[in-house]
C-alpha cells in the first residue's frame, strides 16, 4: 500500500512536487489509492499493425499437402517450410498443423507454452456470409472494403461502417470510468485515435521518449506557470478561452499523474527495442508497473507499429517488421512476468486487412480481407487456433475475387466482444459496447 510519504518521495525524485501536490490531496486520488491492493486489475494492450499485415505468411500450414498448395499459390513470396516455427497442438486448425513466421520466435514460444492463441481469418463482416450472398448484395459488404483508413477505423470501432464515431476501447472505458482511479481508463501511445473515444470518455494520449521509453514529463517550473495561467483563464468571460483553460488544466493534471506512474515502482529488467514500437510498449509497461499511482482496476492501451503496407519485397520487409514486433511483445511479456501480471494483461493485434494470397510483379502483395490475429497473456486458454482457415483455392468459396481475398469466417465483433467479456462485461454491457454482436450466435471465448 502506498503511503503519503511514498508520494512525497516520488514527487521529489521526479522534480514535480510543487506543481502536482494538489493532485494528491483531492478526493479522486484518495479513492484511487484506496484501490491500490485490488487483485482484480485487468488491462488490454492493442497493437495495430498499420498498413495491412500479410497474415498468409504470419501463420502458415505445415502439413505437406496444404503447404504445397500454399507454396504454389504464393510463388516467390512463399516461406520455406523448414523455416517456419511449428505450433504445438494445432491439429484442430483445419490445416492439420501450422507454423509461424520465423521472425516470431517469442510469440511462437508463448503459444507453445499455452500463453497465446491465433484467431484465424477474422475481419469486418456484418454477419456470417457466403460468397454468393456477398456477390449478389453490395449492402452486405463492409463499407470501403480494401481501404486503409476505413479498415483501420473498422477495427478500432469493431464495426463494418466506414466512419464510426466511437471505438470499442472507448466504449468499454465508458463502463469502467468509475473504476479508473485518477485518469480515464483508455490510453493511446500513438497520437489521437478512434479506439480510445467513447460516448462519454475521451482517452488520454501519452508520448514516449525515444530512448528511455518513459512518458515525456513537463518541467515543474513550466508546469506550475501553465497551471497558473489556466486557473486564471478559467474565469474568463470568453467561453472559448475558459473552456480551453479547463482542458489545459485537466491535461496538465493527467500528464502529472502519468509522469509519476511511469517512474514509480521497481525498474523493469525487460529489454525493449529503440524503435517507436519499443518506446511505446516500454512506456505502457512502466505505466502498468506504476498503476498504483493511478488506482485503476481496468485499463486499455493502444499503440501502432508502422510498415506493413508491403506492395513490394514482402519477404525482406515483413521479416523486419515482424522481428521488431516479436522482440517488443517478448519484452512486454517478460515485463508482465516480472510484475506478476501475466494472467491479468492481454495483448492483441489488429491490422487494416490481410493481403492477397497471390503476389504481384514487385514481389509484394496487395489489399486483401480476412486476416489472422494473435492474442497473448491474460491467463487465456492458449495453444489454440480459434475460427476457421479459408480454403486455399483461388476463385473458390473462400475467395471474394480471384487472387485470394479471403472472406472472413469470424467477425471483428466476435473477437473483440470476447475481449470485453474477459475484462468482465456482462451480456447487457457487451450488447451496448458491441452493437453488431446481435447478428452473431456467440463471441469467442478465451
Amino acid at each position: 500500500m502506498m503511503t503519503r510519504r511514498d508520494l512525497i518521495k516520488l514527487g521529489t525524485r521526479a522534480g514535480i512536487t510543487a506543481a502536482t501536490l494538489p493532485l494528491w490531496s483531492n478526493e479522486i486520488c484518495a479513492r484511487a489509492f484506496a484501490q491500490l491492493s485490488s487483485s482484480q486489475y485487468k488491462a488490454v494492450v492493442v497493437i495495430h499493425l498499420n498498413g495491412g499485415n500479410d497474415g498468409n505468411n504470419t501463420v502458415v500450414p505445415l502439413a505437406t499437402a496444404t503447404y504445397n498448395q500454399y507454396s504454389l499459390l504464393r510463388g516467390r513470396v512463399a516461406l520455406p517450410q523448414s523455416a517456419l516455427i511449428p505450433l504445438n497442438g494445432t491439429d484442430n486448425s483445419g490445416f492439420s498443423t501450422v507454423g509461424m513466421h520465423p521472425a516470431l520466435i517469442n510469440i511462437a514460444k508463448r503459444f507453445n507454452q499455452n500463453q497465446a492463441l491465433v484467431v484465424a481469418n477474422v475481419g469486418p463482416i456484418v454477419k456470417k456470409l457466403t460468397k454468393d450472398e456477398l456477390v449478389n448484395s453490395d449492402s452486405l459488404q463492409p463499407q470501403g472494403l480494401f481501404s486503409h483508413p476505413v479498415g483501420l477505423a473498422q477495427w478500432q470501432g469493431s464495426t463494418t461502417v466506414a466512419l464510426p464515431d466511437t471505438g470499442w476501447g472507448g466504449r468499454i472505458a465508458d463502463i469502467y470510468s468509475g473504476r479508473s482511479g485518477g485518469l480515464p481508463p483508455a490510453f493511446t501511445a500513438s497520437g489521437s485515435c478512434l479506439f480510445t473515444v467513447g460516448r462519454t470518455v475521451q482517452g488520454v494520449a501519452i508520448q514516449a521518449q525515444a530512448e528511455s521509453g518513459g512518458a515525456i514529463a513537463i518541467p515543474a517550473a513550466l508546469q506550475a506557470a501553465v497551471r497558473t495561467l489556466a486557473q486564471a483563464d478559467v474565469n474568463s468571460d470568453n467561453l472559448i478561452v475558459a473552456q480551453v483553460a479547463r482542458l489545459r488544466e485537466s491535461s496538465m493534471a493527467e500528464q502529472s499523474i502519468l509522469s509519476q506512474a511511469s517512474q514509480y515502482g521497481s525498474q523493469l529488467a525487460a529489454k525493449f527495442s529503440t524503435t517507436a514500437l519499443g518506446a511505446s510498449m516500454k512506456m505502457i509497461a512502466q505505466i502498468i508497473n506504476g498503476r498504483s499511482i493511478i488506482g485503476a482496476s481496468r485499463q486499455l492501451f493502444y499503440c501502432v507499429q508502422e510498415g506493413y503496407d508491403q506492395h513490394g519485397q514482402l519477404l525482406n520487409n515483413q521479416a523486419k517488421t515482424l522481428a521488431d514486433l516479436d522482440m517488443n511483445v517478448g519484452a512486454f511479456m517478460n515485463a508482465l512476468d516480472e510484475m506478476g501480471l501475466t494472467n491479468q494483461v492481454m495483448i492483441c493485434t489488429h491490422s487494416d486487412f490481410n493481403r492477397t494470397m497471390q503476389s504481384n510483379i514487385n514481389l509484394g502483395t496487395d489489399h486483401g480481407w480476412g486476416n489472422h490475429q494473435i492474442l497473448l497473456g491474460g491467463g487465456i486458454n492458449g495453444g489454440r487456433i480459434l475460427g476457421d482457415f479459408p480454403d486455399l483455392e483461388l476463385g473458390g468459396n473462400s475467395d471474394f475475387g480471384t487472387q485470394g481475398l479471403w472472406i472472413p469466417t469470424t467477425s471483428v465483433t466476435q473477437m473483440t466482444a470476447g475481449i470485453g467479456s474477459w475484462m468482465g462485461l456482462n451480456d447487457d454491457q457487451l450488447d451496448s459496447v458491441f452493437p453488431d454482436l446481435k447478428n452473431f450466435s456467440d463471441y469467442l471465448r478465451y
